[in-house]
């Protein structure tokens, strides 16, 4: 039966592949001038960077770590978020809400904080 095996084929890719995503994971690194400095050189030479990637966002002396992977879907994200801050002690749960504004980059807001930037790729 011709029909019957093409038919299961298209199921078993159908599994495979798994359902259609709107958009894809953020690819690459994202930031400010100093920040694509650190994402390339691998290190830090001042205390104004901010980089953005699919797992969190790092400044001087702060981070977070996102809890599910930052796509790279127009508009704003949601992202549950684990943050640390240089001279605190611990950990903060905190809602990080990422947008973005497709060529004018995507900015970051973390509660209490002013809004980050515009994050532009770090090519």
């Amino acid at each position: 039966m011709p029909n019957s095996a093409a038919f299961i084929s298209l199921v078993a890719a159908t599994v495979i592949a798994g359902p259609a995503e709107a958009a894809s994971v953020l690819v690459g690194s994202w930031g400010n001038d100093a920040g694509c400095v650190v994402a390339k050189a691998g290190y830090q030479d001042g205390d104004d960077y901010i980089v953005l990637t699919a797992e969190g966002i790092e400044t001087y002396g702060s981070g977070c770590r996102f809890a599910q992977q930052l796509t790279s879907a127009p508009g704003s994200q949601s992202l549950t978020a684990t943050c640390s801050a240089e001279g605190e002690a611990g950990t903060t749960a905190e809602t990080v809400v990422v947008t973005n504004k497709g060529d004018d980059g995507f900015f970051v807001t973390i509660p209490g904080l002013e809004e980050m930037g515009p994050l532009l790729p770090c090519s």
